[in-house]
Formats: C-alpha cells, sequence, structure tokens
C-alpha cells in the first residue's frame, strides 16, 4: 500500500488519470483509508479545475521590463 508521501507525490498524475492500473488502485485504497490524502488530492483537483478555467494572459514588454528593473543584480 502506498504511504502519505507517495499519495502526495503522484497526486496529480492520479487527477490528471496519467497513472496505471495498479498506481490508481493503491491510490484508491489509500485515500479511502487516509482523510487527509482525500483532502490533498481534493486540493489538487480544485486548483486543476481552477487553473484550465482561467484566461491565460501574457505580460506586455512594458511589464517585463518593469519587473526586470526591480530585480536586484547581484554585486
Amino acid at each position: 500500500m502506498l504511504n502519505c508521501k507517495q499519495v502526495a507525490h503522484q497526486a496529480s498524475d492520479y487527477v490528471d488519470r496519467n497513472v496505471n492500473g495498479w498506481q490508481r488502485f493503491g491510490m484508491v485504497v489509500h485515500l479511502f483509508i487516509c482523510k487527509h490524502c482525500r483532502r490533498f488530492v481534493q486540493h489538487v483537483r480544485i486548483t486543476r479545475d481552477f487553473m484550465g478555467k482561467r484566461e491565460h494572459e501574457v505580460a506586455s514588454e512594458e511589464e517585463v521590463k518593469k519587473v526586470m528593473k526591480g530585480i536586484k543584480k547581484p554585486e
């Protein structure tokens, strides 16, 4: 059975359905038992859904220059 660390590591792939049958089975068993990991995977799902619905904005050349000016160069 997977432990919590392994579930956290594979959560994104699990949500995106990028795991094989045995990995999926291991996740399902662990999530059935562990409420903390269920909550974590649900948060991953919510975040993925939110990011998928957002418009992707591209910074203008002026915005990029402004940010780059604000970054200090190492001395």
